[in-house]
């Protein structure tokens, strides 16, 4: 008598399918509760409101100068800094008419990301999304008004797009050549930091086409969207130099010997007892975070890695240390095993990545540099998740398993407060109902001294300037 076989395969598909279906559920609740609690919950970190949110109302004529006077440090910056993202962030709080929106900056960033792998390499959009959030960093900024999610995003599809180039045998289209710019464009006047990465990126991308010009049917047309592009992209700059004869003003710059006008001495922090190590020493030591507190703890992760100074772990880590080696190996063993022209040119590209981020000014303060790791998961997705989707999707759920755990979830659902709540906590009520009309006050309540504009209460009409400096509460009075 003859055994009827086990359907097993058909067994297997089955489970994968039910798995791959459980993941497009996991991530689409959690783009519901990124969505709501970007809509609802008011950034609280220390940069939003000492200047990406004040800059961001000065542009989009929600508070003007007349209201909120920007303190000497803060009008420096407006005056130089690129601000793309600030500019972004105060039309969708205008739109909305809520600041608690201005986070949906970096909730496109994000979204952009799973998008691309979606529409050019046919990577599933749930897996992308929960692969990219395993990121502690990525997680905590995706509902934050800070800007380092959305440029560096941007830079992270730059080098995508330089992979594809380097990819395809043939020339580039002028049209990829246009998107590029683009982004370089969005990412160069987003954060002074990735400019350089951002010429990286160019050049590969001109020497890309100058070697590949034979294919291309009109190949003056590509490198004439090289010269028309340069003073986009490096419009800020470009700006500075001319205006103040420093391309970063008003942070300090030496070259070739000679400090440049400055406004701001250049920032310099690391832990003590990094203090002598190379920049490559701390940024490795961060990627691995080999000196942060230990996952057990939940204070692992926050938005610009905090920790009282004379700890290891200050300003360091953001990437999750093992989920960084798991993407590693992985690549790793895509270029070893598969010696194909894409796994070849994403290795290529991504060490000549890490050689650059690794050298960069405060390359271990991970979340300048957001598009080292957002290009790592995202090649590692183009590389696997069409062969192994399953293994892809058990590697990023499961690591998005831990990173919740240890941050209790608190960035996935709305857990905060309202812009309103916020008002209502940090500012004393007494110096509003004191203001006469017309009056100057002049306060020093960092990073809440904004919340203290006579835009956010009714029926005052009186002017604040910041305090940072003693000169600027000249001819005011200096609230205690």
């Amino acid at each position: 008598m003859q055994s009827v076989p086990v359907p097993a395969p058909a067994q297997s598909i089955g489970v994968k399918r039910i798995f791959d279906i459980a993941l497009q559920i996991f991530a689409g609740a959690i783009v519901v509760g990124l969505i709501v609690s970007s809509f609802s919950n008011v950034s609280k970190a220390w940069d939003v409101w000492s200047y990406h949110l004040p800059f961001a109302a000065r542009i989009a004529g929600i508070v003007g100068p007349d209201t909120y006077v920007f303190g000497s440090d803060n009008q420096h910056r407006y005056e130089g800094f690129p601000l793309l993202a600030e500019a972004l962030q105060g039309i969708v709080w205008r739109i909305t008419g809520k600041p608690e929106t201005a986070s949906f900056v970096s909730l496109a960033g994000l979204f952009a990301l799973p998008w691309f792998l979606r529409r050019a390499y046919r990577v599933p959009a749930h897996l992308s999304l929960l692969a990219l959030l395993a990121v502690p960093l990525v997680q905590i900024h995706a509902t934050a008004a800070y800007i380092d999610l959305p440029a560096n995003a941007c830079l992270a599809l730059l080098f995508l797009g330089v992979h594809r180039a380097l990819v395809k045998r043939e020339a580039p289209p002028v049209s990829f050549l246009v998107v590029s710019a683009g982004l370089a464009a969005a990412t160069a006047n987003m954060k002074f930091q990735l400019v350089p990465l951002v010429v990286l990126a160019s050049v590969v991308l001109l020497v890309r086409v100058v070697q590949t010009r034979a294919s291309a049917k009109d190949p003056k047309k590509l490198l004439l969207v090289f010269v028309l592009a340069f003073p986009i992209v490096f419009a800020t700059p470009l700006k500075n130099c001319v205006k103040y004869g420093n391309p970063v003003w008003p942070i300090e710059l030496s070259l070739l010997g000679r400090t440049l006008p400055h406004a701001e001495e250049a920032y310099a922090s690391s832990p003590p007892h990094l203090e002598n190590a190379t920049r490559f020493e701390r940024f490795t030591r961060s990627v691995l975070e080999t000196d942060n507190r230990p996952i057990a703890s939940h204070r692992r992760w926050s938005i610009d890695q905090w920790t009282p100074h004379d700890e290891p772990g200050y300003r360091m880590g953001g990437f999750f240390g093992r989920y960084v080696v798991v993407n590693l190996a992985a690549l790793a063993l895509a270029v070893w095993r598969r010696r194909s022209r894409e796994a070849y040119a994403a290795g290529g590209m991504f060490a000549g990545l890490t050689v650059a981020v690794a050298l960069m000014p405060q390359s271990h303060e991970l979340r300048y540099y957001m598009g080292w790791m957002l290009v790592l998961v995202a090649l590692n997705l183009v590389l696997w998740a069409r062969e192994a989707r399953a293994a892809t999707g058990l590697i990023a759920a499961g690591a998005l398993g831990v990173v919740i755990w240890a941050t209790s979830g608190w960035y996935l659902y709305p857990a905060g407060d309202s812009f309103r709540a916020l008002v209502e906590q940090k500012v004393d009520l007494r110096v509003i109902e004191e203001a006469q009309p017309g009056e100057h006050l002049c306060i020093a309540r960092e990073p809440w001294t904004f919340l203290y504009a006579a835009s956010f209460h009714p029926g005052k009409s009186y002017v604040v300037h910041e305090a940072a400096r003693e000169e600027d509460c000249a001819s005011t009075r200096k609230i205690p």
